[in-house]
């Protein structure tokens, strides 16, 4: 009885004081390892078929200081199925967060130093920077792909 109580206090001491952190292990930079940790991947499906691929990774929360910003920050990558045009206003998607529109959009290319650690290297789409002014009502985001049909894809983040 004492022997398996000694050992099970022993054992929860042990593993109490051993590193719990999974990125350690990891081959990544700091930066690329906690912008994966708030990225998200989600699809806009029209008739049962996969049209758009959407990932989103929260920058707020990575806390790398250059991302520091009262703005909500957002890097996008979006690939249009079966389009010969990945760009998102041709294809007649726009993004909100919480309903709202973005403060701005600036295309970022796949050779972009500053984000080369983050980007999904998505090949085919394109990468966007998506910046909205502070959400102050809410913890809870909800990113959204739309179009003017109704449909679309919603990414979930907690600030």
């Amino acid at each position: 009885m004492y022997k398996t109580l000694s050992l099970s206090i022993l054992s929860t001491i042990v593993i109490g004081c051993s590193s719990t952190t999974a990125l350690k292990h990891f081959d990544k930079s700091e930066f690329e390892s906690k912008a994966m940790q708030y990225t998200k991947k989600a699809d806009v499906i029209i008739n049962k078929e996969q049209k758009v691929l959407l990932w989103g990774t929260y920058l707020n929360n990575t806390d790398i200081t250059e991302f520091d910003s009262k703005d909500e920050v957002f890097v996008t990558s979006i690939y249009f199925v079966e389009e010969k045009s990945q760009d998102i206003n041709e294809n007649g998607y726009f993004f909100t967060l919480n309903g709202k529109k973005p403060k701005s959009i600036e295309e970022i290319q796949t050779d972009n130093e500053k984000y080369k650690d983050i980007l999904s290297k998505n090949t085919w789409g394109k990468y966007y920077l998506v910046k909205f002014n502070e959400v102050k009502d809410s913890y809870d985001l909800t990113f959204t792909l739309s179009n003017t049909n109704s449909n679309s894809a919603e990414l979930k983040f907690e600030k």
